[in-house]
């Protein structure tokens, strides 16, 4: 197997930074959904990812900053050092990256600031504009953008590493999906754990309709997960799932992560069983991420041991 280019390391950081961007992204994308196409009780049964998107996002900036060799250099990503204006290279991943989560933060900080002054937490009379960018057309409108950014930056993860032309990265086309599936399903959990812990005014038919969503949400995950191991081809397959991280996907990801959440969601009834699913849920999700950032590693490791 030849390598096109260098091994990037990637670490503990950027695994944070794809799994939290993807909650962020996820629970947005459902909020905006919830006020384009849902009823009022829907749109209060996902405000929590109001309240979780943005400060997600915020994070997940400073994860990239700490990242960095140079820190103090991250505006570079985003102004011309020279002239000090803003700078799109449309033909570079992490311009476009960095473009895209500073267009999500923005959508989602105007959902957080709105949701702060309609809850009473920091009411201003100069702030009563921002009850314009929840209704009508302008509501519409700010909230189908939005939903843009966010299912940008649920996808964004799997075609940066696509891009990078890694092993078990460049040869299939079906990372972006996935990590999109699984931005959706993460969000969901995200948004019915915090339902269930500290937004207990939501009704049980309210919380039975988010978890739907999310099995959905999970099953989709589930096929386009079997998807992406197949397209990696037999050789590939074989050798990933021989040892560690691969082996997650296949014995832990799967299984606790995806199929033991949909069982234990079709028994909502008994006490705790959301709780303990959505938590399954975002734990298969950070592992996920885990092993296939981690897979260029142990494939190069392998067939370098093969060919020696």
């Amino acid at each position: 197997m030849n390598l096109h280019v260098a091994d990037p390391h990637w670490g503990v950081w950027i695994i944070a930074y794809f799994f939290l961007g993807g909650i962020a992204a996820g629970a947005y994308a459902t909020a905006a959904m919830a006020r384009l196409f849902g009823k009022r009780r829907d749109q209060d049964g996902v405000r929590a990812a109001d309240y979780l998107a943005f400060p997600l996002v915020c994070l997940c900036g400073v994860i990239l900053i700490i990242d960095l060799n140079r820190p103090e250099r991250f505006w570079h990503m985003l102004m011309s050092s020279q002239t000090l204006m803003p700078i799109f290279k449309w033909w570079s991943p992490m311009s476009v990256g960095s473009w895209g989560l500073s267009l999500f933060a923005f959508f989602s900080g105007l959902s957080f600031l709105a949701v702060l002054v309609e809850d009473d937490w920091c009411y201003h009379p100069r702030l009563t504009w921002i009850y314009k960018t929840r209704e009508g057309r302008l509501g519409k409108l700010i909230s189908l953008v939005g939903l843009g950014s966010a299912f940008f930056l649920g996808s964004y993860t799997g075609v940066l590493l696509a891009a990078t032309n890694q092993p078990g990265w460049v040869e299939t086309p079906w990372l972006a999906s996935l990590f999109l599936a699984s931005s959706a399903s993460t969000g969901l959990s995200a948004i019915a754990l915090a339902n269930r812990w500290f937004f207990r005014e939501v009704s049980r038919s309210v919380l039975r309709h988010v978890e739907r969503a999310d099995r959905w949400a999970i099953s989709l995950e589930l096929i386009i997960l079997c998807i992406y191991v197949w397209s990696l081809g037999s050789d590939n397959r074989r050798i990933l799932f021989s040892d560690l991280p691969g082996w997650l996907i296949p014995w832990v990801v799967v299984p606790g992560g995806l199929l033991l959440p949909l069982a234990l969601m079709s028994r909502h009834r008994r006490r705790g069983m959301g709780e303990v699913a959505a938590i399954l849920v975002l734990t298969g999700g950070l592992i996920l991420r885990y092993a296939i950032i981690s897979i260029p590693g142990s494939l190069v490791y392998a067939h370098s041991l093969r060919d020696s």
